[in-house]
């Protein structure tokens, strides 16, 4: 090959090479973040009581019910 088409080549291979590293950096941030969301969940649920907070689940939904019916949604 020549020069010039050793260069577009290994520009290719950094440019896939970083798509790469982003992919990934990506994949973990998104794991770190769903971990994190799980460890949250489970110390309010220990905080509040699994009961209680059934129940402020349940008011919720029933005000997002009728309100949605008030709106016509």
């Amino acid at each position: 090959m020549n020069g010039a088409g050793d260069i577009a080549t290994l520009a290719r291979m950094a440019a896939m090479l970083a798509v790469a590293y982003v992919l990934a950096a990506l994949t973990l941030l998104g794991h770190v973040i769903v971990l994190v969301i799980g460890a949250l969940d489970a110390l309010a649920t220990s905080y509040v009581g699994l009961p209680r907070l059934a129940y402020l689940l349940h008011r919720f939904a029933e005000i997002v019910r009728e309100t949605a019916r008030e709106e016509n949604l």
